[in-house]
């Protein structure tokens, strides 16, 4: 029987902000890969979009970023990746997910990456900061390096939603080379809410039909609907947003007052009316 399959879960996302919901995504991942016998997941790697992704509201990608580190902060097998925000111009997922595997062959991956227990760095420039892994206080860990090191040929499975799925049929969204290169290099492990029909979007497209053995559906029997855009939306309205982030993601929001300046949950009328 041959040993299972060295797995690097990889998440991109906006993460504007980052939200349970995105963590619980890695999580069901992982056990539904593991669950096939075939694979084992190494790492989970969540990556905040460049600045130049098309998005309307985006906050700036050091807070993103400083948010995804906070947030992964207390799980030992996540981290974050900061390569894709310091590029120039946004790069086409395709393109990030190779660019990754090369970082990781080549051995320079961990000059962007961020695991738990980092010092968060982040203030008012665009200049996005970190420490070298050669540095004397450098946030990375030797065992942390050597998982990456230990696992130089893993496979690279992009997670998403139903959504990403669906959007692969809309046509001229994505370059179908790009596509090509992430269902047949790659593959992806699809999380959908109960009720959900991807094999649908499979069926309808020769191109996604025809990688369909590299494509993992899994049903999220508990769901959510914790989405940044949900997020925002009662930030803006002074509602609570408590136990729907990580802690340390809502303390980072209130201490730099992102998506509403006078945002104070529970407070709903000015203090003169009370």
């Amino acid at each position: 029987m041959s040993l299972p399959k060295s797995v690097i879960l990889y998440c991109a996302g906006s993460f504007n902000p980052i939200t349970n919901k995105h963590l619980r995504l890695l999580e069901l991942a992982r056990d539904a890969l593991h669950k096939t016998g075939q694979y084992k997941v190494v790492k989970g790697i969540l990556v905040p979009a460049n600045a130049k992704y098309a998005k309307d509201n985006l906050v700036a990608a050091h807070h993103r970023l400083a948010m995804v580190k906070l947030a992964v902060d207390s799980n030992a097998w996540l981290c974050t990746d900061s390569w894709e925000v310091e590029q120039s111009e946004w790069p086409p997922t395709a393109v990030a997910l190779d660019a990754l595997k090369d970082r990781i062959r080549d051995g320079t991956v961990s000059q962007c990456i961020y695991n738990g227990s980092a010092a968060i760095e982040s203030d008012s420039s665009t200049q996005l900061k970190r420490k070298r892994p050669n540095d004397t206080n450098s946030h990375e860990s030797s065992e942390e390096t050597d998982v990456f090191a230990r696992h130089k040929s893993a496979k690279i499975m992009l997670v998403c939603g139903s959504d990403l799925l669906r959007s692969f049929s809309v046509p001229d969204l994505w370059a179908k080379e790009h596509m090509e290169q992430i269902l047949r290099d790659h593959g992806l492990v699809v999380v959908v809410r109960e009720g959900s029909d991807p094999y649908q979007d499979i069926y309808s497209s020769d191109m996604i039909s025809k990688y369909s053995h590299n494509i993992h559906i899994v049903t999220d029997w508990l769901g959510d609907d914790f989405s940044s855009t949900k997020i925002r939306t009662a930030i803006r309205r002074n509602e609570s947003i408590k136990y729907a982030v990580p802690e340390p993601v809502l303390e980072y929001i209130l201490k730099h007052k992102l998506y509403n300046p006078n945002y104070r949950p529970g407070f709903p009328y000015p203090s003169s009316e009370w």
